[in-house]
């Protein structure tokens, strides 16, 4: 089974998550964000095990550790009904990370459109995800160099995934805007496409 699927694609603080989270409490969009994913995984299942192997060492969780987690965690919520592909729209973010991702995702997902949330604002990014950092203590987020580590990450592996799904699908949004107006940008998009 494929799952229609919209994905909340940007850098760092450009407010995926955000938006993920008001989409997901509107009927029709169900929400999964990939760092939620890692953050409950259960560490006695297969994929927790490889998990924890990785993540206690600092290391980077492979792509198929990473991908199984994820879809243990969808086909999960399928079963207990949070989730039902038929009606509802996948909205994602924070996966696919890499080109790979893509590729291996590509027999799952039915990408209908990719929202880029770009935000010109370099401040605006630092000031996003430390205070994310205070409120959801994620104290990692706190420290400068972290933060400019996580971005030239997102330019060099994920950026280039918005090449795999193509202008066609693409939508740029302006996220130095209000959430309320970023929200609306992506609803607008939708309802165009849709009728």
């Amino acid at each position: 089974m494929t799952y229609k699927s919209l994905l909340l694609f940007g850098a760092p603080g450009s407010g995926k998550g955000t938006q993920g989270k008001i989409l997901g409490t509107i009927p029709g969009f169900y929400h999964c964000a990939c760092g939620d994913v890692f953050r409950a995984v259960d560490v006695r299942s297969d994929f927790g095990k490889a998990f924890l192997q990785y993540s206690s060492k600092g290391q980077l969780v492979p792509d198929d550790v990473s991908i199984g987690l994820w879809s243990a965690q969808i086909d999960s919520m399928v079963r207990a009904g949070r989730f039902k592909p038929d009606i509802d729209f996948l909205v994602l973010d924070g996966i696919p990370r890499n080109i790979n991702q893509a590729k291996i995702l590509s027999g799952k997902l039915d990408v209908h459109r990719v929202f880029h949330l770009t935000c010109s604002d370099k401040a605006k990014i630092y000031d996003r995800l430390q205070r994310r950092a205070l409120k959801d203590n994620r104290l990692d987020d706190i420290n400068e160099e972290v933060i400019e580590r996580r971005l030239k990450i997102y330019e060099h592996e994920t950026k280039p995934v918005l090449e795999f799904y193509g202008p066609k699908i693409t939508t740029h949004v302006n996220a130095d805007q209000w959430p309320y107006q970023v929200l609306r940008d992506i609803l607008n998009d939708i309802e165009t496409r849709a009728t």
